[in-house]
């Protein structure tokens, strides 16, 4: 019989040599036997036990192949959880995108954010100029930061929440609309200014949280637009990723638009969807 401390079960694994004494070991080995010290942490109601076995070498097989069944399943007990098909617990260092400066894209920038706004207060009409301003600075900051073309960001808060603060649908919020019961322990990791459900509510860390999240589906979805925003409504949604890229598409036809009006000639956009940061 096998003893464990601390638990009052008993297990019976092949010919296992007596133990003799207080302890209910065997002082002296017998020759072939097998002197074990197994710790199977927080295995049950058992924690930490120490378990010391003595038996022959006819059993010793037997007994490890238990041994790594027992750690086989508690190694899957603990894994870590998943949300939508990928791992929201992940603690990743952001790393902002590193980029000189140019007066050039100073200039293009400027012409992004007039798009975004205009954008944004089209499907809005109650949204003041000056909001939708800041939200489209956030926007500009939150792409440099992750790599995400800001117009993929914009069409996904257009398409999410109709770029309302304070957007809620069953588990989502804010202008990305985040889940938060899935991805709160991520942010909370990942973002220092995000700690609680208010948090997240607000414009800036909605942005960067959402660009953020979505990021991540797309270099999991190795740079498809199209998964990755499956992957960020949680479903399949053909119509969905049809209205975001119809959304994407416009505002770069408005920006080559706002380009053609200036004159200039020097300022070029990115060719590549989602990933460019100009």
């Amino acid at each position: 019989m096998i003893h464990l401390r601390g638990c009052s079960g008993k297990l019976r694994i092949g010919d296992l040599e007596p133990g003799l004494g207080k302890t209910g070991l065997r002082k002296t080995l017998p020759p072939g036997s097998l002197d074990i010290k197994l710790f199977l942490g927080t295995l049950g109601y058992i924690e930490y036990p120490e378990v010391r076995l003595l038996m022959s070498r006819s059993s010793q097989t037997a007994f490890l192949a238990f041994l790594a069944l027992i750690w086989s399943f508690f190694s899957i007990a603990t894994a870590p959880a998943f949300a939508e098909g990928e791992r929201y617990d992940r603690l990743e260092v952001i790393v902002p995108v590193q980029s000189e400066e140019d007066p050039e894209k100073d200039v293009l920038s400027d012409l992004k954010a007039d798009v975004i706004v205009s954008a944004f207060t089209r499907v809005n009409r109650g949204l003041d100029s000056s909001t939708a301003s800041n939200y489209a600075s956030h926007v500009l900051e939150a792409s440099g930061e992750f790599g995400v073309h800001p117009f993929m960001i914009a069409s996904i808060i257009i398409r999410e929440s109709t770029v309302k603060q304070n957007a809620r649908s069953r588990h989502a919020y804010g202008l990305m609309q985040i889940n938060w019961r899935a991805h709160r322990k991520g942010l909370t990791k990942a973002f220092s200014t995000i700690r609680t459900l208010d948090d997240l509510l607000q414009p800036r860390n909605n942005i960067f949280a959402g660009t953020y999240i979505f990021s991540w589906y797309l270099r999991s979805s190795d740079g498809d637009v199209d998964k990755a925003l499956s992957k960020y409504l949680g479903r399949n949604g053909r119509k969905y990723i049809s209205r975001v890229m119809s959304d994407y598409r416009d505002m770069i036809k408005q920006l080559e638009k706002r380009k053609d009006k200036l004159g200039s000639e020097t300022v070029r956009s990115s060719s590549s969807v989602a990933f460019a940061v100009e």
